[in-house]
């Protein structure tokens, strides 16, 4: 399966991407676990749990995109929450490295972070969004892995997004 990654800093719009590119071109796609399970359990955390949350996103994942799909649509992946582990604890745990470097399959859509920033409890770092920008593309550079940057506002951000899956897709 070719996994289409959506991916970038908090309120850069990958959650509305992720459903308007999945609703609107009829491909199989799994929203972040994490906001699920810390809206569930409460916004504290620590490195274990973070872990343990990458674990849960891909069975998330695997049971919201069926293994046969020839495509699927993701908000985030593992290198989010890499970043996430970097920048919060000062170190990414080996088990989410090794399974970054498995994940061969995985293209991006990176967004730019050119939305207003959007209040929510669960957000942390609202005056670093180019910066954290800047962290998802150097690694996605590092990885070698095929990626397009999305931006723009409201229907012409979703556009640029159809246009660049497009061009992505091209690339495979």
């Amino acid at each position: 399966m070719l996994r289409i990654v959506i991916t970038g800093a908090e309120s850069s719009g990958k959650s509305s991407l992720t459903h308007y590119l999945g609703v609107t071109l009829k491909i199989p796609y799994a929203m972040e676990y994490a906001r699920y399970y810390l809206e569930k359990h409460g916004p504290e955390y620590d490195l274990e749990l973070l872990t343990r949350m990458s674990l849960l996103h891909l069975d998330y994942q695997q049971h919201e995109v069926p293994v046969t799909a020839p495509l699927g649509i993701f908000d985030t992946d593992l290198l989010n929450y890499k970043i996430w582990a970097e920048e919060v604890f000062g170190c990414c745990p080996i088990a989410i490295n090794n399974a970054i470097n498995a994940e061969s399959t995985h293209r991006y859509l990176l967004c730019k972070p050119d939305l207003p920033w959007e209040p929510d409890p669960l957000r942390e770092n609202p005056s670093d969004c180019q910066r954290i920008y800047l962290r998802h593309r150097n690694e996605i550079i590092r990885l070698q892995r095929p990626y397009e940057e999305v931006e723009g506002f409201g229907q012409e951000r979703n556009i640029n997004a159809e246009a660049a899956l497009q061009r992505l897709l091209k690339k495979s």
